[in-house]
């Protein structure tokens, strides 16, 4: 079965199939199916039946509901490539996202003085590979951008920059999730310039490597991990299935009951900004801040908690559908009007939280 591949075009990426010839070559010969998210957000039923996701140098913001999906979508068993822009956006919000994954895109720039491309050392040549399926026959690659970080140990390093670059022997590829997960921390690589871009060095050689590696791995499952789907697809077949119109019915019922619970917790946060507040008149601001952390977390996993459990709800019922009905796509729009409401109970939380952080700070200065 040919590789799936969803090439998100909604965030301002500065690397797609339609922009970048190098890209549309590799998945040609890698007989890879390339599909384009014009359109945001980044919804679950958009993406859901796709292999992999790549974010191809995203420039502009995600919603917290987009990060919370894509880290849905890789719990699932499937793959997003994250390549970060070159230069990073004064409103960078990708890094709430790789951070779920133990990793960390940096605020700086690689340089190396001494092993670069023709005396630029802002392009510097990294030489220093793990082994890896990504990593084969690897000698030498052009690279641009910033250093990776992470603490997570389940993390791997592919790449380093030199010892003597700024900042020394830094990492620029990892993976992690089993290697579903795969982030790189410079965009110009992927692109058409013949100096510095797909065809440097090795650069395609790393590209193609990469989704490879992801077919590789796709179609390599462990034989436990095969029988249990297939016992769960017997049991699928075993379960009563309904047509369209009736699962129809049934999910805008869930999805009334899951606005209506968010709208509930967006009643209960007001609460928060009252009670933490109380703490910080009372200038006990340690509770403060620890209340509100608290207080914050919970509401945040409450939030999710309602999204994550209709999208489970959704694959069940879409899955006693008989095939060829277009389950997701009839029910997008109800989707979407739950997805906008968790967006807005999300924002609220925040919007409280910077109000309430602010006013600890100012107080404690004033005080001081």
């Amino acid at each position: 079965m040919s590789l799936q591949v969803i090439f998100d075009e909604s965030h301002g990426e500065q690397i797609s199939p339609s922009s970048c010839r190098g890209i549309t070559y590799i998945l040609e010969k890698l007989n890879i199916i390339p599909f384009r998210l014009v359109s945001a957000p980044i919804t679950f039923d958009k993406i859901e039946n796709e292999d992999a996701l790549f974010l191809g140098g995203p420039t502009r913001q995600f919603l917290e509901f987009e990060i919370n999906t894509i880290d849905y979508f890789v719990s699932k068993g499937k793959f997003v490539i994250i390549v970060c822009p070159v230069p990073i956006p004064f409103n960078f919000t990708l890094n709430e996202l790789v951070i779920k994954f133990g990793i960390k895109f940096n605020y700086d720039i690689i340089q190396d003085p001494k092993h670069n491309l023709d005396g630029a050392m802002y392009f510097p040549l990294i030489k220093n590979f793990s082994k890896d399926e990504i990593t084969q026959d690897l000698n030498e690659i052009v690279y641009s951008g910033c250093s990776l970080t992470s603490p997570d140990s389940d993390v791997n390093i592919l790449a380093v920059a030199d010892e003597n670059a700024t900042p020394p022997s830094a990492p620029i590829i990892m993976t992690a999730k089993s290697g579903r997960v795969i982030c790189i921390g410079g965009s110009p690589l992927f692109l058409d310039d013949k100096r510095y871009g797909i065809k440097a060095k090795n650069n395609i050689r790393l590209v193609a490597n990469i989704f490879r590696a992801i077919i590789q791995q796709r179609d390599q499952r462990p034989k436990e991990q095969i029988v249990k789907q297939f016992d769960q697809s017997e049991k699928i077949e075993k379960l009563k299935l309904i047509d369209l119109k009736r699962a129809k019915k049934i999910f805008e019922k869930l999805a009334d009951n899951a606005i209506q619970n968010l709208k509930k917790v967006t009643e209960a946060i007001d609460g928060l900004f009252e009670k933490i507040s109380k703490i910080i008149d009372s200038k006990n601001f340690p509770l403060a801040e620890n209340s509100l952390n608290d207080q914050y977390s919970k509401f945040k996993s409450e939030i999710e908690k309602i999204y994550a459990d209709l999208i489970n709800k959704h694959d069940d019922l879409s899955s006693r559908i008989e095939k060829n009905q277009d389950f997701p796509t009839n029910v997008k729009e109800i989707s979407d009007q739950v997805l906008i409401t968790e967006s807005e109970a999300l924002s609220k939380l925040d919007m409280i939280r910077f109000n309430l952080a602010n006013r600890i700070s100012s107080e404690k200065s004033r005080l001081s």
